[in-house]
């Protein structure tokens, strides 16, 4: 203790801070230090600091940015009481606005030298979809490059985008796959399969007993699939395709001996169909009534690979899998669903095969297999330029179009063929930095920049002809312009990228597969209920945006988005279809708000179990923008018990004992036991589901107590009493929605200097009472979003 008071005494003689101290970027202030050396160094100090923070050893550095990010925590815990831990220490006031200036001019000055994104570039969704719109394709490639890293629960931010050799190289064999696709659409003619296959056909004729019956079985002049827990039924052989490609299905089908006057929910899915190669490939699903109607799906589908269509509700009574083999369950009022025919027909997505040229070739004609030229090597520097524009998404020097010309020029005249060295300068073209990054000026974005943010933001592609000539007359930076793009874009069918790719990343809904229900405990799950999920949240989303509703709405709303199959899962009462509805809720349904969406509460599960320390951290996190830090490395994690021998409760607060638990479960275990009431595949429950020795299924075990007590001391009984405290500060939410958009839509984390104009977009949204779609307006038009 001697050395830190004579530190103190050092300081404290010292000169008092100047202003011109006070704006450095790479100082920190005599009397910020000074605090901390009163204040915290009893506990952050030595190697056994509280936390791991030796706060005696810290510096300043400024120039790095994860220590920027390690003194915006500090000045964070400060400000909100959390730090130092008992009552509000003499000199607070002056410590957090001094730090907070500080800070700020540190990271400002930072984001100047360096810039605030760092050489973005494509990930495997943008570079999939940009390579579709520039070459007129739709060739499924995302699958082929490894999934993206994440930063901030974002997979295109710039610092978590390593390149690497193998990357690269994968990069480079889809260029050369995506421009054959392109050059063979454009010059030779589309293998063409068109066949109907009736029912006759789709099914087993022979019926005999102890046969397999992997096909539906032909009853009535219908082909049945029964529903049933044999695996294997319902696979249609005839309907295997003769090449790999995309297909049409038209599907005339009807529901056989509904339950109930219920229809029957059926799923398609595509596969080899054999024990040798298990994995199916999800089309889609319908729900089949009692009325023959006609069902369209399109779906890109393997060669060899053929149809399995089979009902998938799994709260239907299921027929056993010898009744089916025997025929008996046919005859004895099984359900199932009767096909009459299914029409299967090669299509080929992406544009027409004149537009294809027009995208390739221009004007020039294509006879013969050559395209048709008086002057070769004109018309070759000429698409090559317009080729570069639109792939590098603005306009290219001659200077740096030389080396991209001279190698399609030398194959030209090599060759003679003017085909080949389109080619050739096209795949040089898109295997260019220029292509796969983007490339923005130091600070403000010029026109260009600007585009692509917007076109990458909101459609996960490049930018159409009108941005580029909005770009070009360099009107792009007029706010009521701006204004226009956002409302035509977002009006746009192509903004459903935007929909997909945020959710997928914000909500984490691309996990939807991570975990599979356990069958004993979960019966009721099945893949129609999943995908069902998941377009309840994404078309939740899409009504926050066409009726830019208040994003209090993520945390609690008064209408519901549902299917047939969702209501009924969710105990909504009313009339629905397979369509998504959007219904009034009647407040006993336990629903409202994207937090009790099923897809939420899956993701945040496990399969099994349920643990409030997850769905804590990730409602803080990913709703209410709260940091929670990892836990430490020799704190073992709670196992929830499925036996049903303790409950949940009783864990976390053996586990709280623990000093070093303690702090941040007092954060996460409220949030957390909010939603206990939700299972683990979304549905309610007022008991926790066991599994009991001796027992097929499971039992009701100990009863569900969703209350707790706020780190603030506001108690909660349920998940409506959660609700009602967290919409009390409705700011949060809007603030954290805020910092998620700019996030995904610039690619770079949110930094110290982004604080106050993140702030002054949260004042102007709150006369809109923070609609969705003025945050993004809002969002758009500020200096974060067009700055680099």
């Amino acid at each position: 203790m001697k050395k830190r008071h004579i530190f103190l005494i050092q300081l404290m003689l010292g000169c008092c801070l100047t202003a011109t101290n006070a704006a450095r970027a790479d100082v920190l202030p005599q009397s910020a230090r000074a605090f901390l050396v009163e204040h915290c160094y009893d506990c952050h100090s030595d190697e056994d600091a509280d936390g791991e923070l030796d706060l005696e050893s810290l510096i300043y550095a400024p120039n790095d940015r994860n220590d920027l990010k390690r003194w915006s925590l500090i000045f964070d815990r400060v400000k909100k009481g959390e730090m130092p831990p008992r009552g509000t220490p003499e000199g607070k006031d002056a410590f957090v606005e001094l730090m907070g200036d500080t800070l700020h001019t540190s990271s400002i000055a930072h984001q100047k030298q360096r810039g605030r994104v760092r050489s973005r570039r494509l990930n495997r969704r943008e570079f999939e979809n940009t390579l579709h719109d520039l070459l007129g394709i739709d060739l499924p490639i995302i699958d082929l490059l490894p999934e993206d890293a994440t930063q901030d629960g974002f997979d295109n931010v710039a610092e978590a985008q390593p390149l690497s050799y193998h990357l690269l190289e994968k990069y480079m064999d889809i260029v050369d796959l995506a421009l054959e696709e392109a050059f063979t659409r454009a010059t030779m003619p589309k293998p063409s399969y068109n066949e109907i296959f009736p029912a006759s056909e789709l099914s087993d004729n022979f019926n005999k007993p102890g046969r397999r019956n992997r096909q539906p079985l032909f009853k009535d002049g219908y082909a049945v699939a029964m529903a049933c827990d044999n695996n294997y039924h319902g696979r249609m052989y005839t309907t295997t395709v003769p090449e790999t490609g995309w297909y049409r299905f038209t599907i005339k089908a009807k529901a056989f001996n509904p339950q109930n006057g219920r229809g029957v929910w059926t799923q398609l899915q595509s596969g080899i169909c054999s024990a040798k190669a298990p994995r199916f490939f999800w089309i889609g699903e319908f729900l089949a009534e009692s009325e023959m109607k006609e069902f369209t799906f399109e779906a890109w589908v393997k060669e060899g690979h053929r149809l399995e269509l089979r009902p998938g509700d799994r709260t239907l009574k299921f027929s056993s899998v010898k009744s089916v083999t025997s025929g008996k369950a046919v005859e004895n009022g099984g359900t199932g669903t009767a096909v009459e025919s299914i029409k299967v027909e090669r299509i080929y997505k992406g544009l027409a095969k004149d537009e294809i040229r027009k995208h390739l070739f221009g004007d020039l004609d294509f006879k013969k297999g050559q395209l048709l030229s008086n002057h070769p090597e004109k018309d070759l520097s000429s698409l090559i330029q317009d080729f570069a524009l639109k792939a590098f998404r603005r306009p290219v020097s001659n200077e740096i179009l030389a080396a991209y010309l001279d190698h399609a020029q030398a194959t030209l005249r090599k060759s003679g063929s003017l085909l080949e060295a389109l080619s050739v300068g096209y795949r040089s073209i898109l295997s260019s930095p220029r292509f796969l990054f983007f490339k923005d000026s130091q600070e403000e974005l010029d026109g260009y920049s600007i585009a692509s943010r917007l076109s990458y933001f909101l459609w996960s592609s490049m930018p159409d002809d009108e941005l580029m000539l909005l770009a070009k007359s360099d009107k792009l930076k007029t706010p009521e312009v701006l204004s226009e793009q956002v409302n035509r874009m977002l009006n746009d069918p192509r903004s459903e990228h935007f929909i997909k790719s945020f959710t997928d990343n914000w909500l984490e809904l691309k996990h939807i597969d991570f975990t599979t229900p356990d069958r004993k405990l979960y019966p009721e799950f099945d893949n129609i209920l999943k995908h069902s999920m998941l377009k309840e949240t994404r078309a939740f989303l899409r009504a926050m945006i066409d009726s830019d509703l208040s994003v209090t709405n993520v945390m609690d709303s008064d209408f519901a988005i549902v299917n047939d199959r969702l209501a009924r899962h969710y105990g909504i009462e009313g009339s629905f279809s397979s369509e998504m509805k959007k219904v009034s809720l009647k407040g006993n349904e336990h629903r409202g708000g994207i937090i009790t969406h099923g897809s939420i509460l899956k993701v945040t599960a496990n399969g099994t179990t349920t643990s409030p320390v997850v769905r804590g951290v990730w409602l803080l996190e990913r709703i209410l923008g709260a940091h929670i830090p990892p836990p430490p490395d020799d704190v073992p994690a709670v196992e929830p018990d499925i036996r049903g021998a303790s409950n949940i409760r009783d864990q976390l607060d053996k586990h709280r004992s623990s000093k070093s638990c303690r702090a941040c479960h007092k954060k996460i275990d409220p949030p957390g036991f909010a939603l206990e009431n939700f299972d683990v595949i979304g549905g309610w429950r007022d008991n926790y589901r066991a599994l009991l020795k001796q027992k097929k299924w499971w039992s009701n075990g100990q009863p569900v107590d969703a209350s707790h007590v706020m780190e603030d001391g506001q108690a909660f009984s349920d998940i409506e009493g959660f609700k009602s405290i967290a919409l009390s500060n409705p700011e949060s939410i809007a603030k954290n929605l805020i910092e998620k958009l700019l996030i995904y839509g610039t690619g770079a984390s949110i930094e110290f200097a982004d604080r106050k104009e993140i702030e002054r977009i949260l004042q102007k949204s709150k006369k809109n009472n923070y609609g969705l779609r003025t945050l993004i307006h809002h969002s758009v038009q500020s200096s974060i979003f067009l700055s680099k």
